[in-house]
């Protein structure tokens, strides 16, 4: 009896208990392409080494798949295919952030085979990598309602590192109204773009809806960029916030605004969008061919778009066109839809003396337009103390002038919104001694000497006032006159 109870304890812990599989030996090719000696919530654990011929991920449930002792990487084209909640993560070594590595591959890291739902990608690096991260364009599935027609479902794309390389994401080529290779929420989260050899664009597709973008870093040149593109060029709707790019070309997203099986809104804000050539920052439209008639699902309806603190400035004009913050399309504001832009801050971009943040092309009326700043020279109107990290001048008129809007509740760093009397004005909330206190975001360091300077300077003339006799009271330095930090 005591045995027959010890092997069914050890069954139960085999079948309950998630267990880790090693595979690989550091050359070749990984291919897993069944359930085969795996459960779900099993992990499988690749063997570092250089895979120089690629791999294959398919038919796989619930599983996390993880780099083991070192680096893993693949010379050639990882292809995935109906993964349901499967992760794939280069952080399955301690101290190693970028487990999992593409350098100097021809083609496309991953590709797309078959459909995917809850599919994670995380932790990797590409190096000169001459095709795209993850290109679903490959096969085809056309969506008739049942997220199981969905090319993508539920995706996640996170802490990866671009050098050199293509785009992080190509879709659909197809038109909206064919439902072809549809992509229903997709979020693409702390991605650093250090130099591109793409095209400009990063993300590429149409029908991808409920998208998000976050916390993005994108510095160095575009050496191919001179098309009318963007960063994100999609059909569908999205959310992306907190972008921090400088230099470049082309706009920061250029979307035509379509929702899926009803209306949606699009929103950009928190983004820091700088020294670029070409377009601006936003290319927002609507067009009708992207919707369709009736209530059956599948159908497409239009967008509304929300600009919304966002710093844009020192644009270029390479191409004798307009520069500035948004260029606005036909968004058909008779059937309801609008376009919002409050609390921007622009400078130094190039217009065509209509209006400094807007290129409206067509007779929409805007929805709202208050709460804007533009300057040529911020630094000259005291608005910001630089144009690279875009720093609010703490008595800039910047400071507590922003329309209240209750779901931003931080900026670009994570520093709380409102932090004074109410928000600021751009990508940048002010931070003060409450924020740092609540651990949100520590005061930087120019601030800091700043402030140290000040209590010197005071604790100077103080001294040589008592020296002479006088009290504080009696002061006739200046000091009651400066303003306040508060903001």
């Amino acid at each position: 009896m005591r045995l027959f109870f010890t092997l069914f304890l050890l069954f139960i812990f085999q079948y309950v208990f998630p267990h880790t599989i090693f595979i690989g030996n550091g050359s070749g090719a990984i291919i897993k392409n069944d359930m085969k000696d795996l459960l779900p919530g099993d992990t499988l654990a690749i063997r570092s080494g250089s895979y120089e011929k690629g791999g294959s991920f398919s038919n796989l449930k619930n599983i996390t798949i993880i780099n083991s002792g070192g680096i893993l990487d693949f010379g050639q084209t990882v292809s995935l295919g109906r993964l349901s909640r499967v992760s794939i993560s280069g952080a399955g070594v301690k101290g190693l952030k970028y487990g999992i590595r593409f350098q100097h591959t021809k083609g496309n890291a991953f590709t797309l085979t078959g459909s995917c739902s809850g599919l994670s990608i995380s932790f990797c690096e590409y190096i000169n990598l001459d095709g795209s991260v993850l290109d679903a364009s490959t096969f085809f599935t056309v969506y008739i309602g049942d997220p199981a027609t969905l090319a993508l479902y539920k995706t996640t794309i996170s802490n990866q590192k671009l050098v050199h390389s293509g785009a992080l994401f190509v879709g659909s080529w197809a038109p909206t109204a064919s439902f072809q290779n549809v992509v229903d929420s997709i979020a693409f989260l702390n991605i650093i773009i250090d130099s591109t050899a793409s095209d400009v664009v990063q993300v590429l597709g149409s029908s991808i809806y409920r998208m998000m973008a976050s916390d993005w870093r994108i510095t160095g040149p575009c050496p191919n960029g001179k098309h009318d593109a963007g960063i994100f060029q999609t059909h569908g709707n999205g959310t992306i916030k907190n972008i921090y790019r400088r230099g470049g070309w082309g706009y920061l997203w250029r979307v035509w605004n379509v929702g899926l099986n009803g209306r949606a809104d699009s929103y950009l804000y928190n983004c820091i969008d700088l020294s670029t050539d070409c377009y601006g920052t936003l290319d927002v439209r609507m067009e009708a061919e992207d919707t369709t008639t009736g209530n059956q699902v599948p159908y497409c309806r239009g967008a509304s778009m929300h600009v919304l603190n966002n710093t844009t400035g020192n644009k270029r004009n390479a191409v004798r066109y307009v520069s500035v913050l948004v260029v606005a399309g036909q968004f058909f504001s008779k059937n309801g839809y609008a376009l919002e832009i409050r609390n921007n801050l622009s400078f130094n971009t190039a217009t065509d003396n209509a209006n400094t943040l807007v290129k409206q092309n067509t007779e929409d009326p805007l929805a709202d337009t208050s709460n804007n700043i533009y300057v040529a020279d911020p630094i000259a109107s005291g608005i910001l103390l630089d144009t690279v990290d875009c720093r609010l001048n703490p008595s800039g008129r910047a400071i507590d002038r922003a329309v209240s809007i209750p779901f931003i509740d931080s900026d670009i760093d994570g520093i709380k919104r409102p932090t004074g009397k109410a928000a600021d004005i751009g990508a940048r909330e002010f931070p003060d001694v409450n924020a740092v206190r609540g651990g949100h975001a520590a005061i930087p360091k120019k601030y800091v000497f700043f402030g140290i300077g000040l209590i010197a300077v005071a604790a100077l003339i103080l001294s040589v006032k008592k020296a002479a006799g006088k009290g504080p009271g009696n002061s006739t330095s200046g000091f009651h006159n400066q303003p306040s930090n508060e903001g």
